[in-house]
């Protein structure tokens, strides 16, 4: 008699979850704990498995990784065994296995997921012989796709450039769309559409960009100045990176048209002021920070009072720099604590990777090392990394040395220090 083959179905666009048998289980916590990533990863690369060594690599990075790989791994399979044998019995157990020197998802078992429809469908838009068939075909494939493959995960580089091809896969479903509604003459709600779909892909540039394209299309310029600011602030908050390299060629459309409509000062100022109350330090990019210590130099020469510049540097226990992609939660971690740190009128900028400039009007170089100890102060309270530490640096701001400025009385030493 034939065994009936054992079908599962797996969701790993947004929240994942696995069925069998009609039987489901999802991971809910935030961030999937480290059993649930094995089991993902393994269902994602059924059909190419992962080697041993590259698993170790995806699952644990420099800073947290184990003493003893190796045996941490089959700790970690055996407890995701156990968690499939728990939930779908007996058989469950045997769903991961040790072939060809690695372990890998059982490949008898008839498993469908998600992903595939998804890759599968952004195939056939390609492939649509009409407007009205690539709009059916979008709407479908757009539906499909939750969220993030692996949301939560931030360490892995495999599963961050996973994640980007398949997050841009659906940016060109989202563009496909839009262009077939424009064939139709229905591109009056585009931006909508647009701003609606970036909820799941919310770092996403080229969907930013689109976005803007649409309101260009629409001629709704305003909008269009509105959302291209908010998208570079977004960027500097949460990844530290300027895109407006990315962006000029749509922002000089905008503003060439933008300048062509009267603008009421009421709403010129709306546009300039801060949308949030604000409590912590400023927080720009680089041509931002540049600008603003230019204006800080002036109005020193002007009152004669001090200002500092802090650089801080994260680095490993040896005093090298970390390698990329290795510490990004601790990249954040220092990002957080310098900020909430300081002054609703201090600014900070990312100078590189590991490195923050600060600046501290009206602050002589006794009250900045105040401040940055402060700062690291509440950056061991959320990080414990033995492995790295802070180094820093500052040095008073310089003014303009012309005839209308004089430079003001203040020791030129250089601060600088080292805290774990």
């Amino acid at each position: 008699m034939e065994t009936q083959k054992i079908v599962t179905e797996a969701k790993m666009l947004g929240k994942f979850s696995l069925t069998v048998d009609g039987k489901t289980i999802s991971c809910q916590k935030h961030r999937p704990t480290l059993v649930w990533l094995l089991l993902e990863i393994l269902i994602y690369t059924r059909r190419s498995p992962l080697s041993v060594e590259e698993l170790m690599k995806v699952l644990w990075d420099r800073s947290s990784g184990s003493s003893d790989p190796m045996n941490a791994l089959k700790n970690l399979v055996y407890r995701t065994r156990d968690l499939l044998q728990e939930s779908f019995g007996e058989e469950g157990s045997r769903f991961i296995l040790f072939y060809g020197d690695t372990y890998c998802w059982n490949p008898t078992l008839e498993t469908h997921t998600d992903i595939d429809r998804f890759n599968r469908l952004c195939k056939t838009i390609e492939d649509a012989k009409s407007s009205s068939e690539r709009i059916q075909l979008c709407a479908e494939t757009i539906h499909l796709y939750a969220g993030a493959f692996l949301d939560g995960t931030e360490n892995s580089q495999w599963v961050t450039a996973t994640r980007k091809e398949l997050e841009d896969r659906f940016a060109q479903c989202i563009a496909a769309h839009c262009e077939a509604m424009e064939q139709q003459n229905r591109a009056e709600n585009l931006p909508e559409f647009c701003l609606e779909n970036l909820k799941k892909a919310p770092l996403n540039i080229k969907l930013h960009r689109l976005t803007l394209f649409c309101y260009l299309k629409a001629e709704r310029y305003a909008e269009a100045l509105s959302h291209y600011n908010s998208t570079t602030s977004l960027f500097f908050q949460e990844k530290g990176v300027d895109v407006a390299p990315e962006l000029r060629d749509l922002y000089r459309l905008i503003t060439k048209n933008f300048r062509h409509a009267q603008m009421d000062i009421s709403f010129v100022r709306e546009e300039l002021q801060e949308a949030a109350d604000i409590q912590n330090a400023y927080f720009c990019d680089f041509e931002a920070f540049r600008n603003l210590y230019r204006v800080e130099a002036r109005a020193c020469a002007r009152s004669h009072e001090s200002a500092t510049i802090v650089l801080l540097t994260l680095a490993m226990a040896d005093g090298s720099v970390p390698e990329d992609g290795s510490i990004i939660r601790e990249q954040n971690v220092l990002k957080s604590a310098t900020i909430s740190s300081l002054r609703g009128g201090d600014m900070v900028t990312a100078y590189s990777d590991t490195q923050f400039l600060i600046l501290l009007p009206q602050a002589n170089m006794k009250n900045a090392e105040k401040a940055v100890r402060r700062i690291i102060t509440n950056y061991h309270k959320v990080c414990r990394n033995k492995d790295l530490r802070i180094l820093y640096k500052f040095l008073p701001v310089e003014v303009p040395n012309t005839a209308d400025f004089r430079k003001p009385a203040e020791d030129a030493a250089v601060g600088e220090g080292d805290l774990s």
